[in-house]
């Protein structure tokens, strides 16, 4: 797969009956007409009620889109453009093209289209997918956040994603920096489903450097999705869009680090607009990357996560097992461990915080790591780990 790495062969039985036959389908007509510049789910939607179907708004022509409010002159203009082309041609050709990608166009007449996203209005018209549609069909949850991720939201995000993954819920995410990445990257490093719904087509993955993370979602029976056909240009209005499917794909939306103005802030306004639970994490008070986050909570529009444990039981979810007892630590090393329950701290915070020597500190704190209790982000500051949490009942 080009961007991805994995290919689908699937047919699909949908693809299948609209190549049968010599004459279009209405689901040919859905794919050529959804295919015109400038329309979205909601200039799709207003035609479809305005001409009763996707084949007759095709016949109508330009003309027909006269009907349908804010839609510009380049949008009757590439109407016009592929009008050129009947149906069958444009829905074949676009089929053929995402299927070279490794992808499959899925519309909403079929029955592999996302349950969950049946209930929004306007409803996506038709998506681009990669991996396992059975990834849409299980309980979904939502992780979101920034990209400029402090220690402390990527923790959290690992912590919260692991205990998700590992009660069998899928984690929908959008594959950007910090995390989203952390969140998809937690699900996968379980083996478990994970879906990032992109802002860009599927042969273009957006970052680049997260290809290798996308190739293993696929992988480990997760899915890619997104809006926007292969060869389209990617503009801000896809970012929104993909922002309402990641909140219309799960049942809850957790906010994890959003600062003013963010993208996450979207993604919960959408999650709010669409009836979806919103859940966020707080953050320190001075801190940038917290500020959307905190506002969530203080103007009571999203429930407040005061631990991993309150997330799951807010959802309505069981903790995983306690895990094994690790052998005994020493008494600089439990010192330690409980300092960073309190508050997660660098190596020189660690030293002021316990009187302990650099050199003692530093050789428990790598102990601490290599039992999987203590995480180092970025190098400098520790965190406890979700294992290290459980056995200290942190709840």
């Amino acid at each position: 797969m080009i961007g991805v790495g994995v290919r689908d062969t699937r047919p699909g039985p949908s693809r299948a009956r609209s190549r049968s036959g010599s004459r279009a389908t209405e689901r040919d007509h859905w794919l050529a007409l959804s295919q015109v510049p400038g329309i979205g789910p909601a200039g799709f939607a207003q035609l479809l009620r305005h001409h009763g179907s996707a084949s007759a708004a095709w016949a109508a022509g330009p003309d027909g889109l006269r009907a349908v409010s804010r839609l510009s002159a380049d949008t009757e203009v590439g109407f016009e453009r592929l009008r050129r082309s009947s149906p069958r041609e444009l829905a074949g050709r676009v089929e053929r093209t995402t299927a070279v990608t490794g992808g499959r166009v899925v519309t909403c007449l079929d029955d592999e289209y996302p349950p969950a996203l049946l209930t929004l209005d306007p409803r996506p018209p038709t998506l681009y997918v990669a991996g396992d549609a059975d990834a849409f069909r299980e309980r979904a949850v939502a992780i979101v956040g920034t990209r400029r991720a402090s220690g402390y939201g990527l923790s959290v995000t690992a912590e919260l994603a692991t205990e998700l993954a590992d009660a069998g819920v899928v984690v929908v995410s959008g594959l950007a920096l910090g995390i989203d990445g952390a969140a998809h990257r937690a699900a996968v490093d379980r083996g478990h489903r994970t879906v990032a719904v992109l802002p860009s087509p599927l042969d273009r993955i957006y970052p680049p450097r997260h290809r290798e993370l996308a190739r293993r979602i696929v992988a480990a029976g997760g899915a890619l999705v997104t809006e926007v056909p292969l060869g389209a240009a990617v503009g801000r209005p896809d970012f929104a869009r993909r922002n309402r499917v990641i909140a219309g794909l799960a049942e809850a939306v957790v906010v994890v680090e959003a600062p003013d103005r963010s993208g996450a802030l979207l993604t919960a306004a959408a999650a709010i607009a669409i009836g979806r639970e919103l859940y966020a994490v707080p953050g320190p008070i001075d801190a940038m990357a917290s500020r959307g986050s905190n506002r969530l909570i203080a103007d009571q529009l999203a429930t407040m996560v005061t631990s991993t444990a309150s997330a799951m039981r807010l959802i309505g979810l069981p903790r995983g097992q306690r895990p094994p007892a690790v052998q005994a630590l020493s008494e600089v090393e439990g010192q330690l461990l409980r300092r960073l329950l309190e508050r997660s701290g660098s190596i020189e915070e660690l030293i002021d915080r316990t009187g302990h020597p650099a050199a003692a500190v530093a050789s428990a704190l790598a102990l601490l790591e290599a039992r999987g209790l203590v995480d180092p982000f970025g190098g400098a500051t520790f965190h406890p780990t979700a294992a290290a949490r459980r056995l200290a009942g942190v709840v």
